[in-house]
């Protein structure tokens, strides 16, 4: 049976040779998803940033924090959205590669090791999808992130934490003050009792940082202790 396995992939690369997802040169392996020049070419978030939302600043003060009352602890992010990560965020969000959730997984596990400090976190856990939307796109790709991040983690994933009440519009085109008032009472606490827990929050993108703040303040009102949050990409 392996050989035939085998024998197959071979036939699946002659035929469909793997290319960057970005630039479409082509490359050596299914999961690698860019090619070297592109991946050279990533825009990290720089590491003059605010060192609550992770949004890069160019003195001290953060124009997001001074806009937002940010209830969590940190946040923090790996790219910038834009190039190939932001070519790689639409791939795994509206044409189905949802491979490249493992792979922004482990970019954002050397974060969460080397730049952020995260005592005693107890859960690991996605911004949900309205039953609606998850059931028309077939997956959450923030859940897909969250729960590899936790497994490499070895922290517990929860599905069961926050539970999205309101089908809202997409972010993409709002502005900041219309951003909140559409995810405001977004969501409502899970079945899980967060009581006394520190969590961390997975989304794909952090542009305001209103998603994730509205979902923070639901899980602080419902008894969590600290609320950490690491994005893929920070919007630019």
């Amino acid at each position: 049976m392996l050989r035939y396995i085998r024998v197959l992939r071979y036939l699946i690369d002659v035929c469909f040779p793997p290319v960057c997802m970005h630039c479409f040169a082509e490359i050596s392996e299914q999961d690698i998803w860019l090619c070297g020049t592109c991946y050279d070419k990533l825009s990290f978030v720089p590491e003059q940033q605010c060192p609550k939302c992770g949004s890069p600043t160019q003195d001290d003060a953060c124009s997001n924090c001074a806009e937002n009352a940010y209830v969590f602890t940190q946040a923090k992010s790996v790219f910038l959205f834009e190039g190939a990560a932001r070519t790689l965020i639409h791939e795994l969000k509206y044409n189905g590669f949802t491979g490249i959730a493992k792979w922004f997984a482990n970019q954002m596990y050397k974060t969460v090791l080397g730049e952020m400090s995260m005592p005693n976190v107890e859960y690991v856990t996605a911004i949900p999808l309205h039953r609606v939307k998850k059931r028309e796109r077939g997956f959450n790709q923030s859940e897909l992130i969250a729960r590899a991040l936790a497994e490499k983690l070895n922290i517990p994933y929860s599905d069961a934490l926050l539970t999205r009440k309101a089908n809202t519009m997409s972010q993409t085109l709002l502005n900041g003050v219309t951003r909140r008032k559409n995810m405001r009472d977004a969501f409502r606490p899970g079945r899980l009792n967060p009581a006394g827990k520190s969590i961390l929050i997975i989304d794909d993108v952090f542009t305001t940082g209103t998603t994730v703040n509205e979902a923070g303040k639901v899980l602080l009102d419902a008894g969590a202790e600290q609320i950490y949050v690491l994005t893929a990409c920070h919007g630019v």
